[in-house]
């Protein structure tokens, strides 16, 4: 957690084109993200499992999939469980951050806004790394990254701080050409939201993972993938811009945000690249132009 009066700042992380395969592969460089790239856990007393992962696009505000909560969501809600996040920093140290509220859409999405707040400590230089958004869509062709956590489906289990819970997982990367973009939805039964096809695989606990443009800027996070012999795909990723208008509730850090509930549109630690391509509506609602 902050100290008081120490100031904090907020890096848009530059991603530099990567050459994966289709087929998801570990690799070991987990500080790459400096912390941007988060492991959801969900805690029940002293048993923690892994269900996917998040995405860091503001200062304590994540991007992830909603069917990761989906079995956890009741008791999330009564206090049963709690949300957590972790990240590795660029110097190797692991960043908690405690979900302390969460925003979506009852149906239509599949996308899960994260509230976080700091539970460990800051770095000392009180910088925190975010993900670029982007609105352009990715035209047919065009490579795209897939980066998400996987880790072991067993729970892990403390019964005090001198023995905290060991939680084994490893960084996995895909990447294939972009396919159809749907909008409004892709169907009415598996994805009946917008979504971006990826023609490369992607594995369970990869969920919420960033799905990242040439330019290193995320157009979606991972939704499904379909499941095949060579593990090469295709997957669908869930198009981030719904959540363009959402008001997630934000308290940290403490006097940062002038009201309580800020769209992630007004969030000046949000880096949307191409926002000058939205034409907000009359109605509220928005138009995109495609741009390249």
């Amino acid at each position: 957690m902050p100290n008081d009066g120490m100031r904090i700042t907020v890096s848009s992380l530059d991603i530099d084109p990567v050459k994966a395969e289709a087929a998801p592969l570990s690799v070991e460089n987990y500080e790459y993200f400096d912390g941007a790239l988060l492991a959801v856990c969900i805690q029940y007393g002293n048993t923690y499992v892994v269900e996917g992962t998040a995405v860091m696009i503001g200062l304590g505000l994540a991007l992830s999939a909603r069917h990761v909560f989906d079995h956890h969501r009741a008791a999330l809600g009564a206090g049963d469980a709690v949300g957590l996040c972790l990240g590795v920093r660029g110097d190797g140290t692991v960043a908690a951050w405690h979900v302390y509220s969460m925003a979506t859409m009852p149906n239509g999405t599949d996308l899960q806004l994260l509230s976080l707040r700091l539970v460990s400590d800051m770095p000392t230089d009180g910088d925190l790394s975010t993900v670029p958004l982007t609105t352009r869509v990715p035209p047919r062709g065009e490579d795209l990254t897939v980066v998400g956590f996987r880790f072991n489906d067993e729970p892990a289990s403390t019964d005090s701080i001198e023995n905290p819970a060991a939680l084994s997982g490893l960084l996995y990367v895909s990447q294939g050409a972009a396919g159809q973009f749907s909008f409004p939805l892709h169907d009415s039964v598996l994805a009946p939201y917008p979504t971006i096809e990826v023609l490369s695989g992607t594995l369970g606990g990869m969920s919420g993972g960033a799905v990242i443009d040439v330019n290193g800027h995320l157009v979606g996070v991972t939704s499904m993938g379909l499941e095949t012999d060579d593990q090469e795909g295709p997957s669908l990723a869930a198009w981030w811009l719904p959540a363009y208008f959402w008001k997630p509730q934000l308290t940290w850090p403490v006097g940062l945000y002038n009201e309580e509930f800020t769209a992630v549109s007004e969030n000046s630690t949000v880096r949307i690249v191409g926002r000058e391509h939205i034409l907000v509506t009359d109605n509220g609602r928005y138009d995109l132009t495609k741009w390249l």
